[in-house]
């Protein structure tokens, strides 16, 4: 389906799914194309070599003209691999593997080193087209900066590219600043009717006010959802991201269930109102829980903190932080960490790891062991009688509290674990928490309903 008309449409190519993934298993499965660090360095210092000498001989370095040929002659799990395997890679290395004149580097990274290179291009020249756009001559503005980068590319860095390279780029640009121009009378009726079909999916077609999230807790908002709690800034990213959603054929379920993260959120108070899990929390027989990742989602969370995306990204970045900390969001989260991740992508404006045909139906973990990993210490210790018991976010001093000398005002913040469902493992969660008035430790025993 054509998407080249929304918002959040990235021009760069997205890489499949398997472009991605653990160095170990890369090396067996492609020990063609993947080498260890060091070894990279040597065939790295070998391929400058070469061309050290090239430059010797007085050979020229000519455009690049190779890759076409390069793709098409290689695996492309090969390429995704070598991708990877380059992540980290700057620039002139990434040159240096490109235009390496000896064997040293296969085809299937030749192909890769280019096409990582152009990427990282491509976002300077969307940065470049941000900063125009801010100036009242944005096409002026956009061709001194264009021809300033330009030439800022080494000798190796100019052979990659194309001769209509400079006038392509400011084709390129042109033709947006039309499509802007042209767009503008039509936005405004299109933003409103993505935010009404927000509004459909999420409120029933019924949106209230957005509720203060430092209340989110007392008793008068227990029963209010989630999505309640969505600051205006929020509905309008989701309003956009159902506008991506529909012309890219995406199952709307993952934007609620993000949404309702979001909303968690928020509710809340900006996640200041839940302790972290893996800071203090017991099962009935005194062993200490930590919560982590599965594998799947910690690969995809490693991914959006490394590629860059969240600095350009329209998702909330405290919101970010919370989810992706084992201990506050492998708990509490509905929604999907790849999702998440091509979002981000997706809003930063660069290449997708994961094709948005990936989500076309939203696909619930079938056991505990694909939501979470909850490990137990081999130690355990004497637990107390509590000094509070809390249930359904009600929580009553016990009479040993009281004789502890342990009170809960109407205005107490009392921090609850991040759950949002019924974990299978334990009916009761014993967590240890310090009294901010009189510094001493107070024992709460959380009831879990089933």
């Amino acid at each position: 389906m054509d998407i080249s008309d929304t918002r959040w449409h990235t021009k760069t190519k997205a890489s499949p799914a398997t472009s991605f993934r653990s160095n170990t298993a890369t090396n067996q499965n492609n020990t063609n194309t993947q080498v260890s660090v060091s070894s990279l360095a040597v065939r790295l210092k070998e391929a400058q070599q070469a061309i050290d000498s090239a430059r010797l001989n007085q050979q020229s370095f000519l455009q690049n003209n190779n890759v076409l040929t390069w793709q098409s002659q290689s695996n492309q799990e090969e390429i995704n691999s070598a991708k990877w395997e380059f992540e980290q890679l700057s620039k002139p290395q990434l040159e240096t593997i490109a235009m390496d004149p000896s064997n040293t580097f296969s085809k299937a990274e030749k192909a890769a080193a280019y096409e990582k290179w152009h990427a990282l291009d491509q976002r300077a020249l969307s940065e470049l087209k941000r900063n125009a756009l801010n100036d009242d001559n944005a096409m002026t503005s956009f061709e001194a900066a264009l021809y300033t980068h330009s030439q800022t590319f080494s000798e190796l860095g100019k052979a990659m590219l194309p001769d209509d390279y400079l006038s392509q780029a400011q084709s390129h640009f042109e033709s947006a600043l039309q499509d802007m121009n042209l767009s503008a009378h039509t936005m405004s009726n299109q933003a409103e009717h993505y935010y009404s079909l927000m509004v459909t999916d999420l409120y029933a077609g019924n949106e209230p006010k957005v509720h203060n999230g430092a209340e989110g807790m007392s008793s008068h908002n227990l029963e209010r959802s989630n999505y309640d709690f969505l600051t205006h800034k929020d509905r309008f990213m989701l309003a956009d991201m159902y506008e991506y959603a529909e012309k890219s054929g995406i199952d709307f379920e993952y934007i609620q269930k993000l949404a309702s993260d979001i909303g968690n959120y928020r509710r809340h108070d900006d996640g200041k109102l839940l302790s972290n899990f893996n800071e203090g929390h017991f099962n009935t027989e005194g062993q200490k829980l930590t919560v982590g990742f599965t594998q799947r989602d910690q690969a995809s969370i490693d991914r959006l903190m490394n590629n860059g995306a969240l600095s350009s990204s329209a998702l909330d970045a405290g919101f970010v932080s919370f989810i992706t900390d084992p201990g506050l969001g492998a708990l509490s989260h509905q929604g999907s960490y790849q999702f998440l991740a091509h979002i981000a992508e997706v809003t930063a404006g660069i290449a997708t790891s994961d094709s948005a045909t990936q989500f076309k139906t939203f696909t619930e973990a079938s056991s505990i062991n694909e939501r979470y990993v909850m490990t137990q210490s081999e130690e355990s210790i004497s637990l107390p009688e509590p000094d509070v018991t809390c249930k359904n976010g009600v929580c009553e001093v016990t009479e040993k509290g009281r004789k502890n000398g342990v009170t809960l005002t109407q205005n107490t913040q009392v921090l609850a674990p991040p759950i949002e469902f019924k974990p299978a493992q334990f009916n009761t969660l014993l967590h240890l928490q310090t009294d901010p008035n009189t510094q001493k430790s107070v024992w709460f025993e959380w009831l879990l309903e089933k």
